[in-house]
């Protein structure tokens, strides 16, 4: 067999021109376009996976922010919550201060009604007492003998200090200077002249007397000086029993 090398020759170049035309127009276009797919198809990858993995990550956020909120959600439910309990236990602790004091208040108002209705009613007793007392003692008084009354107003004035009498025995000395005898009733002569008599010795010098009745006085005598009065009267008796049945009675 015999080779034709022209034709050989030829058939190389017209090869190698066809390859050298494929790759510049066909091939390297072609793989530039390839190239330039896969860019961006790689590009589109890598944004998906970015956007992919942004989307995780706000998925993440969302649901941190989801727990953030339920957990702000039960804290603030908790507050509130423990606000009105406190607010509630303020109210009932204000409720029970208010219960007290209008307890307290109403038995201060119970006492002291309390007290002055046993107030009124020792006075009111007291009186009747005295009343009682003294309506006796004026049925009586005019059956007792006078010297007691006597004998007492004389140890008053016995008692009396040295400055005491010596003013007294002044006042009677002045001019128009009496003593004057209230009795509750009237004396007799004979006993006016025991009652001068004696209330002289007493004294220490004689003075002109003048006698007084006043059924006021219930028994008893006074004894008025012109700036002084020395008295044992049932009045006053009476009337210091009276004080003294319409106090208090001492806490046992």
């Amino acid at each position: 067999m015999q080779i034709d090398w022209w034709t050989f020759a030829l058939q190389t170049v017209n090869f190698l021109v066809l390859v050298w035309l494929l790759w510049r127009f066909l091939y390297k276009p072609v793989g530039e376009v390839i190239d330039r797919r896969k860019a961006l198809a790689e590009r589109a990858f890598s944004d998906a996976r970015k956007k992919a993995e942004e989307a995780e990550a706000a998925k993440l956020r969302f649901e941190d922010g989801q727990a953030q909120l339920s957990q702000e959600r039960q804290d603030m439910l908790r507050k509130v919550h423990q606000e009105l309990e406190d607010e509630r236990s303020k109210l009932l602790e204000k409720a029970r201060r208010e219960a007290e004091q209008l307890i307290e208040t109403a038995h201060g108002a119970i006492a002291e009604e309390r007290e002055a209705a046993l107030g009124e009613i020792r006075e009111q007793a007291a009186g009747l007492a005295v009343e009682l007392a003294s309506n006796f003692l004026r049925q009586a008084g005019s059956d007792l003998s006078t010297d007691v009354f006597l004998e007492q107003l004389e140890k008053q004035l016995t008692d009396l200090s040295e400055v005491e009498r010596d003013r007294l025995q002044k006042d009677l000395a002045a001019d128009d200077a009496c003593l004057t005898i209230v009795t509750a009733y009237p004396l007799a002569l004979e006993e006016e002249d025991r009652w001068t008599s004696r209330l002289g010795v007493s004294l220490g010098q004689m003075m002109q007397t003048g006698f007084v009745t006043d059924a006021g006085i219930v028994g008893g005598a006074e004894l008025q000086f012109p700036h002084t009065v020395l008295k044992i009267t049932w009045a006053d008796q009476l009337e210091k029993a009276k004080e003294l049945l319409g106090q208090d009675e001492p806490a046992s």
